[in-house]
């Protein structure tokens, strides 16, 4: 992308004290942080030469500042623009401009940056997918059971689809984190009585920003019980019944 800053040298020729346009290497950020919530970026150009260089300028969010840096006439050096993520997200830097560019850079970097030369580098949230999986585990059971329909809150407003899980088909949303100290969320199951559930490593999940989280949820099966009890259940009664039958008589015998 490139960015026309005719205006911003006709201001910086036009202001007292200032260095000729063509002395000087004009670099633009454009901070593009919306949803994030912070206001601000601190934002830090630095560039390699002799005084090394730094300029530290304080970007509200969805503005745009411009650094110069006086170059000399001789060559060209190396400079960069970075700041500090905000805590729970990571940023990404594009840059272009008449200097190179370095996308694998560290921030925006440019090398060779010579007399003349603007560049611009727009600051903005990565697009990092935020995950949270749900595993099951089945105890007291070796067949497979049906699938279980689970429900996630984040106490957000946000409404998200139930899904439906099993052993072998954990479920997974993806989620939309934007304050920088996370969210709270909780994953709660379908009730039963052929099963006794635990839910207690999916409540009270703090979950940021990028983050990849996970946790199971325990089912125990109570069906094989019931079952151990109508298959010897009457013949438990039977012998019981026996027991206090002979005791009783042998009351009754003088």
């Amino acid at each position: 992308m490139r960015f026309c800053s005719l205006s911003l040298l006709l201001l910086l020729l036009l202001s007292p004290g200032s260095l000729r346009a063509e002395e000087i290497a004009l670099f633009t950020v454009d901070v593009k942080l919306s949803g994030s919530g912070v206001d601000q970026l601190d934002v830090r150009l630095s560039c390699e030469r002799e005084p090394p260089f730094e300029l530290i300028q304080t970007v509200p969010v969805d503005a745009t500042r411009s650094f110069t840096v006086a170059i000399p006439a001789d060559k060209g050096m190396s400079c960069t623009i970075d700041t500090q993520a905000p805590t729970g997200h990571q940023l990404a830097f594009v840059g272009d401009g008449g200097s190179v560019f370095d996308p694998d850079g560290a921030g925006c970097t440019f090398s060779d940056v010579r007399r003349g030369h603007t560049n611009f580098c727009q600051i903005k949230i990565a697009n990092e997918k935020t995950t949270l999986a749900v595993f099951k585990r089945w105890i007291g059971t070796s067949k497979k059971e049906p699938d279980v329909e689970i429900s996630l809150d984040c106490g957000n407003g946000e409404t998200y689809r139930p899904l439906r899980i099993n052993t072998d088909r954990p479920g997974e949303w993806e989620l939309q984190v934007s304050d920088p100290d996370g969210i709270t969320c909780s994953v709660s199951e379908e009730r039963s009585d052929a099963y006794v559930d635990d839910v207690s490593d999916c409540r009270d999940l703090l979950i940021l920003s990028g983050a990849s989280e996970e946790c199971t949820i325990v089912n125990t099966r109570v069906v094989k019980m019931i079952e151990m009890l109508n298959r010897y259940g009457l013949a438990v009664m039977v012998l019981a019944f026996m027991v206090v039958g002979g005791l009783a008589a042998r009351k009754m015998i003088p």
